[in-house]
């Protein structure tokens, strides 16, 4: 365990005496298909600020704002590539940061698609394009001076809550430097206790469960049961593809909100279901007696849509109208995708969120 931590640049905000609240907000996975990325291409480059452009109102205000990067952004140079073996633009890097958001988590399955190179070639494109991006979850395997032990800190007027990314595996591909922050025991204890002893608050981020599934696995749950055994306070999980219910759990006098997935932000993906994500949303606040709580919590759906000739873009659901359904693409089946409409989406929302979901507002939000 490296003894000095890494912390993470604290957005500008009015100082305070007393209370402090953070708030968080993250999306799902960012799977950069062939169709997703070619939709992008502007000339010699890319251009992906469409794909973030209709959520924008939901991204402001927000402290912490954390992205899936799912896939590994190892440039052209490395040669591009969709399933299985993903490499994508570094432009999704760029655009992701004029979006706004500052972490990205980088353990996933696909961390070594492209080997040492790929993950060595995008970690220095954060940190030469974008120092100021915690990039977690994954250390450059070409800088020995780094290790995936390292806690990661946001800041905020004395603040401070400590950000864990894990994945639960590496579609087979071995990690003999240990440059991926894996769901291994020893691993996530020893992270964890030092993270408890560095920061007010943990926030985990795992990347875990069982694809397409709409319900939390009983893996998911033992790991969810250690790492509110271990002190976290919200956990927000992806890797699934599909939406997963929300639960409050409890531990040692805290309520834990657990997302347990997200689904996809951004994808080429088939299935309707895979085509709706959500933004999971969360105030963190320290009161003046130096006590910290997740005050709110909440869940707002969103619909990845196509339009025929134009690129891939991700819409709030409660923006989503019938019209631009009409217009969805199916990539995959080159046809009009007449299924997915906007009474689908929120039917299938209330199935998986329950009856906290409210339709008419398109969010979901627990009270604490």
């Amino acid at each position: 365990m490296h003894e000095s931590e890494q912390r993470l640049k604290e957005r500008p905000g009015e100082a305070q005496d007393s209370v402090v609240e953070i708030n968080l907000a993250m999306v799902g996975d960012v799977l950069l298909h062939y169709a997703v990325y070619e939709g992008a291409r502007v000339g010699d480059g890319f251009d992906f600020s469409h794909v973030f452009e209709h959520i924008a109102p939901e991204l402001e205000g927000q402290d912490i704002l954390a992205v899936s990067q799912e896939t590994i952004l190892g440039g052209e140079d490395l040669g591009l590539g969709g399933y299985p073996l993903f490499n994508g633009p570094q432009e999704m890097g760029d655009a992701e940061v004029e979006a706004g958001f500052n972490v990205v988590l980088r353990a996933s399955n696909h961390a070594l698609d492209r080997g040492y190179e790929g993950l060595s070639s995008e970690l220095s494109f954060w940190r030469e394009r974008h120092p100021d991006v915690a990039v977690i979850g994954a250390v450059d395997p070409a800088d020995p001076s780094t290790s995936v032990e390292d806690v990661r800190i946001y800041e905020k007027n004395g603040f401070r809550v400590a950000l864990l990314n894990y994945t639960y595996g590496m579609n087979g591909y071995e990690d003999p430097l240990g440059a991926v922050s894996m769901l291994e025991e020893n691993h996530v204890r020893t992270t964890m206790a030092a993270a408890r002893k560095r920061a007010d608050m943990m926030v985990v981020f795992p990347h875990w469960g069982k694809e397409y599934s709409l319900v939390p696995t009983q893996d998911q749950r033992a790991w969810a049961k250690l790492f509110v055994d271990a002190g976290a306070n919200l956990i927000v999980g992806a890797h699934p593809h599909v939406l997963e219910p929300i639960e409050l759990l409890e531990g040692d006098g805290r309520t834990v909100p657990c997302f347990w997935s997200v689904g996809n932000f951004v994808s080429a993906q088939r299935q309707d279901q895979m085509l709706v994500g959500g933004m999971a949303k969360a105030v963190l606040r320290k009161e003046a007696d130096g006590s910290c709580s997740v005050t709110s919590a909440s869940l707002v759906p969103m619909v990845a849509h196509k339009n025929r000739g134009d690129p891939m873009a991700t819409y709030l659901l409660r923006d989503w109208t019938d019209e631009l359904a009409q217009t969805n693409y199916s990539i995959i089946n080159l046809t009009w995708n007449t299924s997915l409409t906007v009474e689908w989406a929120c039917e299938f929302c209330a199935q998986v969120l329950g009856p906290c979901f409210n339709r008419k507002a398109a969010r979901l939000d627990l009270r604490l």
